[in-house]
């Protein structure tokens, strides 16, 4: 069993390196109750999702990617971003994921804020970056049609998380009670509502922000992009925590009471739709 330094050590490197460090950082949470796990479980879904359409499995019997080994290779940069994540109290910066970890220590917040938070910091500050190492990696600057085929590439990725919103709403509600699936039966289409509302319109924005990485001429300019990235994820996370009016207190407090005060042990999906287990990669340095 994993401790809490070996899992902000995990480095994944592709995305069954993702998927086993997940298994290992969900197990350790559940043990110690702790509500990080709330976000590690929507992410830890839509992750295996994307495994199946890389590897042609599940629903996504069809090829849908141009290149399934680039979605392969960002989903363990993407990954490795959220681990590196864990430690972000040792670092300046990285608001977002602050107050994602420490309100989900507080156990105060609602399923549905903690799962928020952890997109919000994951997507609008996380990915960008992790697109722009591996468009950096692959080179994908140099010939002006690359970048339109990784552009496809990462929209399709937008159509998977829209599929996998139903999943996560029914597995987190059971696994941690809290208001997803009423929300759902109360607005109806909640994946229309989050992916048409939400995700695609964020994600719309990571890209051009990840061309914006890839532009940068200096340090000082990756560092612009960063601080920028940092002030609107701050902002968006402040939004979510419903920490200033006494309204906005008062509906977080309402929304907690639909949460399980303790979670039990994790069950994760059948095998058949991820790798199989194996040690995850440690890396403590991580590019």
């Amino acid at each position: 069993m994993a401790t809490l330094a070996e899992i902000k050590a995990y480095r994944p490197r592709n995305i069954e390196d993702s998927l086993d460090a997940m298994r290992s950082a969900l197990d350790y949470f559940h043990r110690e109750n702790d509500q990080r796990a709330i976000f590690l479980r929507a992410y830890y879904l839509i992750t295996s999702a994307v495994w199946q359409a890389v590897h042609q499995r599940g629903r996504y019997d069809k090829r849908i990617f141009f290149d399934p080994q680039w979605v392969d290779k960002l989903a363990g940069k993407f990954s490795l971003l959220y681990f590196q994540s864990l430690s972000t109290q040792e670092r300046g910066g990285e608001r977002a994921w602050k107050m994602a970890h420490r309100l989900a220590g507080t156990n105060e917040t609602s399923v549905f804020q903690d799962m928020l938070l952890g997109i919000n910091a994951h997507i609008n500050y996380d990915l960008a970056y992790g697109i722009y190492l591996n468009l950096k990696e692959h080179e994908d600057g140099r010939d002006h049609l690359l970048l339109p085929r990784r552009k496809f590439d990462h929209d399709q990725v937008n159509n998977i998380l829209i599929n996998t919103i139903p999943q996560v709403e029914t597995v987190l509600t059971r696994d941690y009670g809290g208001e997803l699936q009423l929300m759902g039966e109360l607005v109806g289409d909640l994946d229309e509502v989050l992916g048409e509302l939400g995700i695609k319109y964020y994600r719309e924005r990571v890209w051009w922000s990840a061309i914006s990485f890839l532009s940068a001429q200096s340090p000082e300019e990756l560092q612009l992009v960063h601080d920028r990235l940092d002030w609107e994820s701050a902002q968006l996370a402040e939004s979510l925590a419903c920490e200033g009016t006494v309204l906005q207190r008062s509906l977080r407090s309402l929304l907690n009471l639909f949460s399980k005060a303790t979670f039990g042990p994790i069950t994760l999906e059948r095998e058949d739709t991820a790798p199989e287990k194996k040690k995850p990669t440690q890396v403590f340095s991580p590019f």
